[in-house]
């Protein structure tokens, strides 16, 4: 007798870190100031977002669909997305032929793939257990063109992974094709690898449910369990996105209450959180969508179902008409329109301290459910939200001091960079009062009429990048006055740390931008140039026509170079190092209006040798002449 080929395993330990524990490095207090551990967790909660919110998609499709290959088509478009990729293949692991089989390609309706094991990419991912990431597909021996060839298509970046079931086996792989913007990081492989896994738990699911529904009425009973735990499930990450999403205690409240009603099949839950003060709100939600969140503002401990949970800690199965043996009286609390015949009450316990209390109240289909199953939902839905509003209430005071921070820090840097025009406008007052001839009284009032503009301005554009208003007004400008202006700004300030300020004027005599904004450019550059230099060194200024019209700036120092821990987000709001009075504001808004002109900025910085920032500005319109 033929034996079957041996099912593909798990490769030995080791290999890149799992994407649960890249977040967890992501999530873990490095040694940052505060706006850069702010975007590190943002990033680090985005990322949480798109894995958990693909997850879920796939876990909604074991509950809906009754057939793999309309399953998997759902989540290979859903993978798509997620990656960025042109498309995606599902294979599925032959064992009787040895053979992947494509269960689901993206775009394709009637296309079955087949695939040796051990042959192409997919099949040397399926016999040796380990994820293939190529940017350039081509250049891997493995890899079979004849596919491009038949299809016209193009392969170029690719990324395949095993799909592994919950006892490690082997049971498909999955493809990505062609990211939109570039090839495959790490972080993808890391995503591909976590959905794989679920569309493998899904994949053994459905074909479990396939057989079930041919199957007894028993078996029928283990579909409709499989189905209840998957609910529980997306109701404990339901509370897990909901802690992510919400800004108040409603907004994390009202889905997790109408998730944990469906759920648990009961006619409410509700949820009681006292204050410090004895008493506080019980929020109460059925299992219809369409009905509104019930508030009950005031409700004390010791009073009904939820406030006597909460008083002493424990939970209760309260049954109808119980009142005279355990005392508790059957109601949610004062001004409750819900008449509570029976319910299952549990603690929010935070630490060794209890916050509040959980209701599952008049639970319906009890022939199918006995109270430890409903005991024990209650018990891990209590844990989550007990969780949920401690990390939402820890989230929400360091808000409010991060912001505070970020207030001070940028009201500080604003300051700092509206000294200069004020202490040239303090200097030209006092000369004026000095000064007898008209003229040159007439020259101070000029001078000292363009730093108030120009503080204007200053004010003005901050106040645009924060509102993230756009607006270019882009004219004809005669170079010389704009440098004029410029080195007006800026020398003094240069002179009075013994700094060289060289400008070297290459241009055609005009150019086409919009003044106010592109003084601000310069100034934003320079003066982080002339902060990285200290006390000496050599800002020069370089502008030039190219041969299109285009105007190029070259602002280059001999300061120290840029950090290598912020040059790849040197654009970003709120990057900033080793400058006590930045704001990390002033390139983002160098980028922002040198983007909003349709131009280019970029830099080149080597430490120890300077950096040399570099504005390519595009040519006037056709027929523009002002």
């Amino acid at each position: 007798m033929n034996s079957k080929p041996p099912r593909p395993t798990e490769p030995p330990e080791g290999g890149p870190p799992t994407d649960d524990e890249a977040v967890e490095r992501a999530l873990a207090p490095p040694p940052l100031d505060a706006p850069a551990r702010i975007e590190l967790l943002e990033t680090a909660l985005a990322a949480g977002q798109r894995r958990l919110a693909g997850m879920l998609s796939i876990a909604a499709n074991l509950a809906r669909s009754r057939e793999p290959r309309r399953a998997m088509k759902t989540i290979v478009a859903e993978i798509s997305a997620l990656l960025e990729a042109d498309r995606t293949t599902v294979y599925e692991y032959d064992a009787d032929q040895n053979m992947l089989r494509g269960l689901a390609v993206q775009g394709e309706t009637d296309v079955m793939v087949g695939v040796p094991v051990g042959h192409g990419i997919a099949g040397l991912v399926a016999a040796r257990g380990r994820a293939i990431n190529l940017k350039d597909a081509y250049l891997h021996p493995a890899f079979d063109a004849k596919f491009d060839r038949m299809t016209g298509y193009r392969t170029r970046s690719m990324l395949c992974v095993p799909m592994r079931t919950p006892n490690r086996e082997i049971v498909g792989v999955v493809q990505v094709l062609n990211k939109r913007t570039g090839y495959f990081s790490v972080d993808d492989q890391h995503l591909l690898e976590a959905l794989a896994a679920q569309a493998a738990i899904t994949l053994e699911a459905l074909h479990l449910q396939v057989r079930l529904d041919t199957s007894n009425a028993e078996l029928h009973s283990l579909t409709e369990e499989l189905k209840q735990r998957v609910n529980e499930l997306e109701l404990l990450n339901a509370i897990e996105r909901a802690t992510v999403d919400a800004s108040d205690v409603p907004s994390l409240v009202a889905p997790v209450l109408l998730h944990a009603a469906q759920v648990a099949r009961v006619e409410a839950a509700a949820l009681f959180l006292p204050g410090e003060t004895g008493y506080g709100p019980v929020y109460v939600r059925g299992p219809d969508a369409e009905a509104p969140l019930e508030l009950l503002p005031r409700v004390e401990i010791g009073e009904g179902i939820l406030g006597r949970t909460a008083a002493d800690g424990e939970p209760h199965v309260i049954s109808a008409g119980g009142e005279r043996d355990d005392g508790i009286t059957r109601t949610l609390g004062s001004g409750a329109s819900l008449v509570v015949a029976d319910a299952i009450t549990t603690p929010l316990v935070d630490g060794e301290r209890t916050v509040g209390a959980l209701a599952l109240v008049n639970r319906r289909g009890r022939d199918r459910r006995d109270a430890a199953e409903d005991t024990r939902l209650a018990y891990l839905m209590a844990g989550q939200l007990a969780r949920a509003v401690a990390r939402m209430n820890e989230r929400q005071s360091a808000q409010a001091r991060d912001r505070l921070m970020a207030i001070g820090q940028m009201l500080g840097g604003v300051l700092h960079d509206l000294r200069g025009p004020m202490s040239i406008i303090s200097g030209y007052s006092q000369l004026m009062a000095d000064q007898d001839d008209a003229e040159e009284r007439r020259e101070m009032a000029d001078a000292i009429r363009r730093q108030v503009a120009l503080f204007n301005d200053m004010t003005r554009e901050l106040l645009s990048f924060v509102r993230g208003e756009r607006t270019v007004f882009a004219r004809r400008v005669f170079v010389n006055k704009f440098v004029g202006q410029a080195r007006e700004l800026l020398e003094p300030e240069f002179r009075e740390r013994g700094i060289e300020f060289v400008v070297e004027d290459h241009t055609e005599g005009t150019a086409f931008f919009d003044e106010p904004k592109m003084l601000r450019v310069v100034a934003n550059i320079a003066r982080n140039a002339r902060q990285a230099m200290g006390d000496h060194g050599r800002f020069t200024w370089t502008l030039r026509t190219t041969e299109d019209g285009a105007t190029v700036f070259e602002m280059a120092d001999t300061g120290p170079g840029i950090p290598e821990g912020i040059r790849d987000k040197l654009f970003e709001a709120f990057t900033t190092s080793g400058k006590d009075d930045g704001t990390g504001l002033g390139l983002a808004i160098v980028r922002r209006i040198v983007e909003d002109h349709g131009g280019q900025v970029a830099f080149t910085t080597q430490t120890g040798q300077g950096t040399t920032f570099t504005l390519r500005l595009p040519p006037a319109p056709a027929g523009r002449t002002s």
